[in-house]
């Protein structure tokens, strides 16, 4: 058998992309997945995720709109079950240029983002103290997004739709030269017409010309049992929130009790860090729990009782942390997603319409993905 599309990766973007090329009528779909479908290897597992339109970049925050309006709403109507949940976003943090260029992009975008003052701060969430704050960027569009029920909708519908999903086969060589194109894997050959590769921390051992763009970053993430009363820690009570400040990897980001004990913490790290993602740890680096203790006891308004769980998620890095939505340069019927940098979870839905769209069309329906297509070059300048 040929297929009409092959895709090479089953985390959220994979799954994405056969949704939509399902969508758009193409009917022999597969897809191959190294390991089991939901697997904790990469950066897809877990039961949430944050969504927000506050970002760096008004170009992301603009995008950001196009999910939240029609994205995500699309794929909850196919799923037939919410998956993103509104919540409250604060976004905060030290005088600096880093929470500068916050507030410049989200004014630019015109992003229903609002600037509070640490004191308006404290009365709307009185769980942070802001006392180095210089104020908080309150984001009206903010929520949490229910990570593990959106892959399994995705593998449901994937399912449905006829897809031939081959799980637990590792992909060898991509010969991008032969027509129909050629996936070698441990457990044979397979050929399509057209191929999409969403292969995480293992994209640029398939395609080498992506390897000096990507490095993986392991991040350890914390569940911690908060003081006080619970309800104070739920959604609509207790914010999704980053804070950013100066300096590499300055930023630490959280969310509510949502899906399981304890709220969520972990340090963005995704500069001068390049692990292998083969060597799975399989205990939590306690330096990483001491810097979110450390964090947590100075920001919160109290200190959570106790660490309940851990976990390990797989960041594949580009060094300005842009994603990569491209053609393979050598061949127009391949379609590249790979360095979603840690922030890729909420683009989805539309990561992968812009797959399925550039590997059947070479180009898109999204004007606002067309006028920037050179942000997410495979060969953007860094």
């Amino acid at each position: 058998m040929t297929f009409d599309v092959l895709v090479i990766g089953g985390g959220l973007n994979g799954l994405a992309s056969l949704n939509h090329l399902r969508r758009l009528g193409v009917r022999r779909l597969g897809l191959i997945e190294r390991f089991r479908l939901g697997h904790d290897r990469g950066s897809s597992h877990g039961q949430a995720r944050i969504t927000r339109s506050t970002y760096a970049s008004p170009l992301y925050a603009r995008l950001m709109h196009l999910l939240h309006e029609e994205e995500w709403p699309r794929l909850e109507r196919e799923a037939g079950e919410r998956l993103v949940h509104p919540c409250p976003g604060c976004f905060f943090g030290p005088p600096g240029e880093a929470l500068e260029k916050y507030k410049r992009a989200v004014l630019q975008a015109q992003a229903r983002v609002e600037w509070l003052t640490p004191a308006e701060g404290r009365r709307l969430f009185p769980q942070f103290r802001f006392e180095d704050a210089e104020g908080i960027l309150l984001d009206h569009t903010a929520g949490v997004v229910a990570a593990d029920d959106a892959i399994a909708a995705l593998i449901r519908l994937a399912r449905g739709g006829g897809a031939q999903i081959m799980e637990e086969t590792e992909v060898l060589s991509i010969d991008a030269s032969r027509q129909p194109l050629e996936v070698a894997t441990e457990r044979g050959v397979f050929r399509a017409e057209r191929l999409i590769v969403t292969a995480g921390a293992w994209a640029g051992r398939l395609l080498p010309f992506l390897r000096p763009r990507l490095k993986a970053a392991r991040q350890t993430v914390g569940y911690f049992e908060p003081a006080g009363a619970r309800a104070d820690y739920g959604i609509g009570r207790f914010p999704v929130w980053l804070y950013i400040a100066d300096g590499e990897n300055g930023h630490y980001y959280g969310m509510p009790e949502f899906g399981r004990p304890g709220i969520k913490a972990a340090r963005h790290l995704a500069q001068g860090i390049d692990d292998n993602p083969d060597a799975a740890p399989a205990h939590p680096d306690p330096a990483r729990i001491e810097e979110l203790w450390g964090f947590l006891r100075a920001q919160l308004a109290a200190v959570p009782r106790r660490l309940l769980a851990w976990e390990h998620c797989l960041y594949t890095n580009t060094e300005t942390e842009d994603f990569i939505l491209d053609l393979h340069p050598g061949n127009p019927l391949v379609a590249v997603g790979a360095g979603f940098s840690g922030h890729g979870f909420k683009f989805g839905p539309f990561t992968g319409r812009v797959l399925a769209e550039l590997v059947l069309h070479g180009k898109t329906s999204i004007p606002e993905f067309e006028e920037a297509r050179g942000e997410f070059s495979i060969h953007r300048p860094q």
